[in-house]
């Protein structure tokens, strides 16, 4: 004769046993993913993402900028607006970054000049929006930046060609050149000042 007490118990062993095995098999840490940032509801629908590694080092390969070239000023002219009609470029104006102390770990110095891009051509920097006595802003316009050979042009956002350090040395000084560039077929007059941030770039 069959025990009914006995077949309960069994019964439920097994679906004892049957969900401890089903939660071991979920997966195990930490629930939310290691996300700290819940936007809500009304953000979306939020799904499956992933992980982005960032790897960097910090060294002591460093020099120091010239305290007259860190934050100079290099004035490219006036110019007449009609001088665009039958010009593409102005002048090459000269300019260069001086760097000392330089370690010697430092083998060879570049630099990496960023700033607002021309919106016609990014590859020019942008004017700022300072205006002349007259409160206008010159259009049409942008900086180019050379070389010290005066003809390879650095786009914004490019590294330059680097200079190396002879053995033994701990400064050097990189050389540019800067102009006006058209960007248009029409030119209109104000003031044309450009801001181009700086990097020095150490290998």
């Amino acid at each position: 004769m069959i025990n009914k007490k006995n077949i309960v118990a069994v019964t439920v062993c097994t679906l004892m046993m049957t969900s401890a095995s089903a939660l071991a098999a979920l997966p195990s840490g930490n629930s939310d993913n290691g996300m700290n940032t819940n936007p809500g509801s009304d953000t979306g629908t939020q799904g499956t993402g992933g992980v982005v590694h960032f790897t960097g080092k910090i060294t002591d390969a460093s020099c120091n900028v010239s305290t007259d070239t860190a934050g100079q000023t290099v004035d490219l002219g006036t110019w007449a607006a009609s001088y665009f009609a039958t010009q593409k470029e102005t002048t090459r104006t000269p300019f260069h970054i001086s760097v000392e102390g330089c370690p010697d770990s430092v083998k060879s110095v570049a630099v990496l000049f960023d700033g607002t891009k021309d919106a016609t051509d990014n590859a020019l920097l942008g004017l700022n929006s300072a205006v002349d006595s007259d409160g206008n802003t010159a259009t049409g316009v942008a900086v180019k930046l050379y070389e010290s050979d005066r003809n390879t042009q650095i786009r914004i956002g490019d590294v330059s060609k680097s200079v190396t350090l002879a053995e033994g040395e701990d400064s050097t000084t990189l050389n540019f050149y800067a102009n006006y560039n058209a960007t248009a077929d029409n030119v209109t007059t104000g003031e044309a000042d450009a801001d181009a941030n700086f990097l020095m770039v150490y290998n």
